[in-house]
């Protein structure tokens, strides 16, 4: 007899061998698991957004200004309005993806979620499949208290394409919310090492 999964030769009569009911049973585990310990959530702050694009208004701006030095007044206020849409469009961009990401800490796992449009990603790691938590933070995020964590696994994980993790741009006091996701995590990831 063979197993049904794997093809290994089973010493016992059966359908499965014990490596893959054992896998079978972890992940049956993790679907139990439900009990929600903490969450982070993409944060959405019009200040910092207004400030994040600020190359932006410069290029507009110094083209309204060129437009009117060669007496072309009309084009120049076309060149400001076309700067309100196009921040308007950003802005609004911004917020549907921050209201689209988050990521939900369980018992044994987490769960990171990405609901956009067409866009349904979904990642589950166990925290002993974590190798590191870290963050990082651009000048304009230090300003206003944001930063990005990057998770970052063992090994390949179910719907990563090119790193084995996943990101949650613009935490709010990403420091803080670390070190919540260290007590949680940590306890797992000492038990591997």
């Amino acid at each position: 007899m063979r197993c049904s999964i794997c093809g290994a030769k089973l010493k016992k009569a059966g359908d499965i061998c014990t490596t893959c009911y054992k896998a079978y049973q972890e992940e049956e585990d993790l679907k139990k698991d439900k009990k929600e310990l903490f969450k982070i959530k993409r944060k959405y702050s019009i200040p910092y957004e207004v400030v994040k694009y600020t190359e932006l208004y410069v290029i507009f701006i110094i083209s309204a200004m060129g437009c009117w030095a060669f007496e072309n007044v009309a084009e120049g206020f076309l060149c400001l309005l076309l700067m309100f849409i196009v921040l308007g469009i950003c802005m609004f961009w911004d917020k549907r993806i921050a209201m689209a990401t988050k990521a939900t800490f369980y018992e044994k796992k987490v769960v990171y979620n990405f609901d956009f449009l067409f866009i349904h990603t979904e990642k589950v790691v166990k925290y002993a499949d974590i190798k590191d938590v870290t963050y990082y933070q651009k000048y304009r995020q230090k300003k206003h208290g944001f930063g990005d964590l990057c998770f970052y696994a063992r090994g390949p994980i179910p719907g990563t394409t090119l790193l084995n993790g996943f990101q949650i741009k613009n935490v709010e006091d990403v420091e803080g919310t670390l070190d919540k996701i260290g007590e949680i995590v940590r306890p797992f990831i000492q038990d591997k090492e």
